[in-house]
């Protein structure tokens, strides 16, 4: 009896302690609700339980492993490998790996330092291998992990736990160890982009953008980006407060790097800023114009590192430069998404902060245009479309209408001339030019939609009103897409490749996806920008250099097609199309003509034609 009583009591006591574990649980690091955690008994609670403590006695094997990472056997890399990548997203195996990893005789902090960097340069044999770069990109993960919201050591409640407020501190100050010393970490601009890159977790990631590739081949900006860690808020705000702080107070920061090429890769905000674009909300919040100023200070006040000579470097160097991931970063605060991913449907609502960050950022360029058509920096070309693009509604109307306010969507104020502009800037990037063309191609169309069948063949002064608003817009666009590729000819370039990427499928050829609700929609787009595509074979002689408008009018053309499909969809007949008088024939298509053509004129006046 006795012992049936104490097996009674052992499990109940079992029970209690996986109740009490299940309850801090939910709680955990989650002061005010329950966290995302799901319980739905004792035997998740001990399964749960299980498991963490499995992942947190892996960590531990793995910051063993980590330490020897240049001596490991076949086996035992593998068996790292399997342990990092699998327990990267566990805060127990995170927590466990930093809080006991040991590196060339330093611990926790200064061994994630000083392990990052001799990762990233390939060890002692200084070759980069894939595996190598596995290694790093999953301690990238475990680090984001174990700086979060869950994790004891990071940013549990939103604020930084002293664990993660030394690793800032000690990238920024060094560890006092003389330069000799195997563990020494000297702070200051090279540790603090040890720590920055590898939270962009980039190693390894060999490929450029190269804005006139084949479209099939989806070169990007954000391609190297995929699939890597998200990091909170509160650790990515400290982390550039820290940069942004010691820079300031720092004369020679960058001494040696700060007027040379050199300085736009290894400025440190380069890694961070890369980071910050992978969490839209963090990257909102950090560039608020109503809450902080560190948006006025990366466009404004900062001494960028290479600054002076960054617009003579080669485009490919641009692009993997810190400024093209400051576009990343503000694409990605502007819009609330991550660069690459849909854009939202149409029409879409930004908050108040992403809306002043997008006209803070459309408005810095704009005095510069005046003088300069390619004032906009190469690195900001697709950034800045993907944010116009995203903000297609009220785009429609400050190029389609004659705006006396602010638009309705998103309470817009930008001059139509200045937005002229910075599309024509943006639009050297033939990428660029296609996510403004389509996302107004879908605008269009969704408007389009809402007519019913009369609306085709008997006036409807709103359908008239979408039409010449509409054709104004792609006129716009239009003359734009002309005056580059006049320019480009006039400047020796090859506007041939620039054409061959505009005139690839344009929807299918999109970097970043556009949403599209419903087929007559589909249909409509796809109608109007397959009807006309260009021969890619076509050379660019004088004679066309000196016409392009003329030769350039496929919009015209565009926006027949998707009024047409919309209109058969309605199931007007092909009689009643061309039927004269008739509303379609004698109206519609005239007004697209007119307004179209008044729309490529205004376009010329903005650019100084």
């Amino acid at each position: 009896m006795r012992g049936k009583i104490n097996g009674i009591l052992k499990r109940a006591n079992e029970a209690d302690e996986l109740c009490a574990w299940g309850l801090r649980a939910l709680i955990k690091h989650h002061p005010n609700d329950f966290g995302s955690t799901d319980l739905s008994g004792v035997a998740d609670a001990r399964k749960m339980r299980a498991e963490e403590q499995q992942q947190a006695q892996n960590g531990r094997e793995a910051a063993k492993l980590y330490a020897r990472w240049e001596h490991l056997d076949d086996g035992e890399r593998e068996r790292l490998l399997t342990l990092a990548e699998e327990g990267k997203d566990s805060p127990a195996f995170a927590e466990q790996l930093m809080t006991n990893l040991s590196y060339r005789g330093r611990e926790q902090q200064d061994a994630v330092l000083l392990l990052a960097s001799s990762l990233e340069s390939g060890g002692r044999d200084g070759q980069l291998s894939s595996s190598d770069a596995r290694l790093y990109k999953a301690l990238s993960g475990s680090l984001a992990t174990a700086t979060g919201p869950d994790s004891s050591i990071g940013s549990p409640g939103g604020v930084t736990a002293a664990w993660t407020d030394k690793l800032i501190s000690t990238a920024r100050d060094g560890n006092g160890l003389p330069r000799q010393h195997p563990g020494a970490i000297g702070g200051g601009a090279a540790t603090l982009k040890d720590l920055t890159d590898l939270m962009a977790a980039d190693v390894g990631d060999k490929a450029v953008y190269d804005p006139n590739k084949d479209s099939k081949e989806k070169s990007s900006p954000w391609k190297k980006d995929e699939g890597d860690p998200v990091y909170s808020e509160a650790f990515l705000t400290e982390v550039g407060d820290t940069i942004r702080e010691w820079e300031t107070d720092n004369d020679d920061a960058y001494d040696g790097v700060m007027k040379n090429w050199q300085g736009t890769q290894e400025d440190p905000m380069k890694g961070l800023l890369n980071a910050m674009s992978r969490n839209p909300s963090a990257s909102t919040h950090y560039f608020d114009p109503d809450t902080t100023d560190n948006l006025k200070y990366f466009l404004e006040d900062r001494e960028w590192p290479g600054g002076e000579v960054e617009s003579k470097m080669p485009d490919e160097t641009q692009y993997t430069s810190a400024r093209a991931e400051l576009g990343l970063a503000l694409e990605s605060a502007a819009t609330g998404r991550v660069p690459g991913s849909p854009m939202h449907p149409v029409p879409v609502h930004h908050d108040a902060a992403e809306t002043a960050i997008f006209e803070r950022v459309m408005g810095e360029y704009t005095e510069a245009l005046h003088k300069d058509q390619s004032a906009v920096p190469v690195s900001m070309r697709l950034p800045m479309a993907d944010m116009i693009a995203d903000y297609g509604s009220d785009v429609h109307q400050i190029l389609g209408k004659k705006m006396d306010g602010p638009t309705d969507f998103n309470q817009l104020e930008i001059d139509r001339g200045d937005l002229t502009r910075i599309i024509r800037a943006t639009a050297e990037d033939p990428n660029a030019y296609k996510m403004i063309h389509a996302s107004q191609s879908v605008v269009t169309s969704e408007g389009l939609n809402h007519f019913p069948a009369d609306s085709f063949r008997k006036e409807d002064p709103e359908l008239r009103a979408w039409v010449k608003q509409s054709a104004s817009v792609l006129g716009h666009l239009d003359g734009v897409r002309g005056d580059v590729i006049y320019d480009l000819g006039q400047a020796e370039k090859d506007a041939n490749a620039y054409k061959r990427v505009l005139n690839y499928h344009i929807v299918g050829g999109l970097l970043t996806p556009i949403p599209i609700a419903g087929d007559a929609i589909q249909r409509s787009v796809d109608a109007g920008l397959n009807n006309h595509l260009n021969d890619q074979n076509a050379r660019v002689d004088a004679e066309t250099r000196n016409n392009m408008i003329r030769h350039y009018d496929y919009s015209e053309k565009q926006m027949y097609g998707m009024l047409r499909r919309m209109a058969t969809e309605r199931g007007l007949s092909k009689e009643e199309l061309d039927a004269s008088p008739g509303e379609y024939e004698d109206h519609l298509q005239s007004i697209t003509e007119q307004w179209y053509q008044n729309g490529m004129g205004d376009a010329d006046k903005w650019m100084g034609q």
